[in-house]
């Protein structure tokens, strides 16, 4: 049982980790290679209704993340004491 309880503890913290990591890559508002050689600068444009509802999706899959990492924590807590 503890073994059970403590990997499944790891699966959720890196699913949520994975979701979490999802979420901020796909935050990217630059050309990075320019970027890096300091040729660009960031632009914010109006957002269209599809990149809010992009949005609003991946700021619920983050939300999702953080409670998988948070549960997965737990449970590697909770197999030390079962």
């Amino acid at each position: 049982m503890k073994s059970h309880l403590n990997s499944a503890g790891v699966f959720l913290t890196f699913v949520g980790a994975f979701l979490i990591w999802r979420v901020v890559a796909q935050l990217n508002v630059v050309n990075e290679s320019e970027y890096l050689k300091g040729h660009t600068t960031i632009e914010a444009l109006d957002p269209t209704p599809s990149d809010i509802k992009k949005f609003k999706i991946r700021k619920w899959l983050s939300r999702i993340g953080i409670a998988f990492v948070a549960l997965g924590c737990f449970l590697q807590i909770m197999s030390n004491y079962w």
